[in-house]
């Protein structure tokens, strides 16, 4: 596969690929860009991530047909990777360099490329399907358009993260449960319109917001100093991410010595559970001249309210319930409405307005 690619050309979607900020509409820019340049039968983006000695690789977007999609998009979508498929990509990611072979039954070539993030690790690996074997030179171009999306998404990713702890900043937070409660909305409406598709509902992806705060820390600030309390702070922020949850799963700095966490479960219980790990990996650390330090947590589904402020109130109202039942605790929002112990606020009831 021969091409001659203009330079204004190239430059042209590298800006068009830098011009977004937000993850998933990049990733579809990028392959996007790369089918316009490439024409492919199919291109994928994979996540890569290294647990020990084991690869556990994800997709991410897919173009077929010159349709761009993210695999939140369409969740339930599993292209069928073949054990060649698999073999091949496991390969590029030990070599560390772009394999190729041509696909059993002569259909076309694929053709793996990774990519390296800011630390020389490969975070993502892209696979291009084509009939012809591209030239080395359109092969170095590819890899070279990786390198550019690596970069620029390790400049979003440093924007975005709280400078103390390296979490995600509170101004991201918004924007993350804004984008559930739309996807919420949308599923919402292809449910009410196949009301029989039972399995659907009930595997339907559910999101939880827990706000997890630091139990007396005005008495550690006041008796230790503010530098141990950033201490303290920071030391909570890795116990919290040293796979607690999991690795999809999102961890903010909300403020002071609170954090958002933001998980995914198929049910209460299970996100009770995690909260609850949460709370126990804090509570079972010994802390250097504290000894114990403990969190409280309340936590709430996203689902049906307003905007992220009611999400976040709502989580808020469960943690004030922790504190003033003796702390070192997951209080539910749910359950407290059930019981009576919170009441919920009166939905506004509106005809006209549509929300999303």
């Amino acid at each position: 596969m021969q091409h001659r690619h203009s330079s204004i050309r190239i430059v042209d979607n590298l800006a068009e690929i830098t011009r977004h900020h937000d993850r998933q509409v990049l990733e579809k820019s990028l392959l996007k860009t790369l089918n316009e340049l490439f024409p492919a039968q199919s291109l994928r983006l994979f996540r890569v991530r290294r647990h020990d000695l084991v690869h556990d690789i994800s997709l991410l977007a897919f173009c077929v047909n010159d349709v761009i999609s993210s695999s939140d998009q369409h969740p339930k979508l599993n292209f069928e990777t073949a054990d060649e498929l698999t073999a091949a990509l496991t390969k590029a990611i030990d070599k560390e360099d772009i394999v190729s072979y041509r696909q059993s039954g002569n259909d076309g070539w694929n053709v793996i490329y990774p990519a390296f993030d800011s630390h020389g690790e490969i975070f993502a690996s892209l696979v291009h399907h084509c009939h012809e074997l591209p030239s080395v030179n359109d092969q170095r171009l590819v890899h070279g358009i990786l390198r550019v999306y690596a970069n620029y998404l390790a400049l979003i990713d440093k924007s975005q993260r709280d400078k103390l702890t390296g979490l995600y900043n509170r101004e991201t937070l918004d924007e993350q449960i804004t984008k559930i409660l739309v996807n919420q909305s949308s599923e919402l409406n292809k449910l009410m319109a196949s009301p029989n598709d039972s399995r659907r509902r009930r595997y339907a992806i559910k999101h939880w917001l827990g706000v997890v705060d630091i139990d007396k820390f005005k008495v550690i600030n006041d008796t230790y100093g503010h530098l141990y309390g950033d201490e303290v702070i920071i030391l909570v922020a890795r116990l919290m991410t040293s796979g607690v949850i999991r690795d999809d799963d999102l961890i903010y700095r909300f403020g002071g010595e609170e954090f958002v966490v933001l998980l995914k479960a198929a049910n209460e219980v299970d996100a009770m559970q995690a909260f609850e790990r949460i709370r126990k990996v804090v509570a079972n650390h010994s802390f250097p001249q504290l000894g114990q330090v403990t969190v409280s947590v309340g936590f709430v589904e996203v689902s049906a309210q307003l905007s992220p402020t009611d999400v976040i109130g709502q989580a808020d109202e469960a943690l004030y319930a922790a504190k003033n039942e003796g702390r070192n605790q997951v209080q539910n929002y749910h359950h407290l409405v059930a019981a009576g112990k919170v009441m919920e606020p009166k939905k506004m009831v509106s005809s006209n307005v549509e929300l999303f």
